[in-house]
């Protein structure tokens, strides 16, 4: 056991998972990294490395938020995009991914409810699930309605605009832009649509996505799943790396995380699941490993809008150790 204060042996285990994936020679790289495994500085060092100026490197991800939390670390580096953004971009450079849409074609978002609503005043019956349809890469008769009254506004709308591109591009219509590095965050939250465009911009540049399929949210929202994450982990194109430490979550946390992740698998509730080191970190969160040694067990009434029993009682705990908040 490390003794108090000597913390050699965590920093040098985290150094050379860092340096295994600064040193590989692999174009395709998959980064496990669940939450708090210094995925950023890796990110950071990995953008300070490569070849190239700030416009030859990119970082995508999936939604606003992220995007900006990621501008703000790594965006005098690299160009730092939503995947919709960056294929709106490729929409508006690029004729042949575009057409039929015209050189002013607008982003219009709520387009997707319109054409619903055409397709059932024009058709009488119940329109489709022209989203679901294209997230899936299904090209049907349906798809195809849904492109042509798109055409027919000359608008698009998120999933559409990031549907144009894939497939105008797996067609080669127009040649895969180049970059000297692509970075991927959070990929366990995209789509078969979203992660098809990944596919096709990692056959044109070097690429290290990361992600963690137990930290997939969105997958009841945006269709999105874990089984992409899964599939680049297991079928042999990418080489795999592994972020052990979390530096986010005092020893008690990331203990009983184990726990329920030990007892879950014992119950046959993680079939699939990606293996993976989840640790403590003392150099980070020694201090309070120390002064917050366990988990208070706490039953509250439902959570209402007016009536935040467990938000009062975290309050009360905060100012009962002194704490103004």
């Amino acid at each position: 056991m490390t003794e108090a204060g000597d913390y050699s042996t965590e920093e040098a285990e985290l150094k050379a998972a860092i340096q295994a994936v600064l040193d590989s020679p692999s174009a395709k790289k998959l980064v496990i990294a669940g939450p708090g495994t210094n995925k950023t500085t890796l990110f950071k060092q990995l953008l300070e490395q490569s070849q190239g100026g700030h416009d030859e490197r990119i970082v995508l991800t999936f939604i606003n938020n992220l995007k900006n939390d990621l501008e703000d670390d790594l965006g005098q580096m690299a160009q730092v995009y939503t995947l919709h953004s960056f294929c709106l971009g490729l929409l508006h450079r690029r004729a042949a991914l575009r057409e039929p849409l015209s050189v002013d074609f607008v982003c219009f978002p709520g387009l997707a409810g319109l054409i619903a609503d055409d397709y059932e005043i024009i058709r009488g019956e119940k329109a489709p699930r022209f989203v679901g349809k294209m997230r899936a890469l299904v090209d049907d008769d349906d798809t195809q309605y849904y492109l042509d009254r798109g055409a027919f506004y000359d608008a698009v709308d998120f999933d559409d605009t990031v549907y144009r591109a894939y497939t105008g591009l797996k067609a080669a219509r127009a040649a895969v832009d180049s970059f000297r590095l692509v970075l991927i965050d959070e990929y366990q939250d995209f789509n078969a649509l979203e992660a098809g465009v990944i596919g096709v911009l990692a056959e044109a540049s070097p690429i290290v996505i990361a992600g963690d399929d137990d930290q997939a949210l969105y997958s009841r929202l945006r269709d999105a799943s874990w089984d992409h994450i899964r599939l680049l982990n297991d079928e042999g194109d990418y080489e795999v790396h592994k972020l052990p430490f979390c530096m986010r979550c005092p020893m008690v946390v990331v203990d009983a995380v184990n726990d329920i992740i030990a007892k879950a698998n014992e119950i046959h509730r993680l079939a699939g699941r990606i293996e993976k080191p989840y640790k403590h970190f003392p150099p980070a969160k020694g201090s309070d490993s120390a002064k917050y040694p366990s988990i208070d067990v706490v039953e509250t009434s439902v959570l209402r809008q007016g009536a935040d029993y467990m938000g009062r009682y975290i309050a009360g705990a905060i100012s009962a150790r002194g704490v103004s908040l």
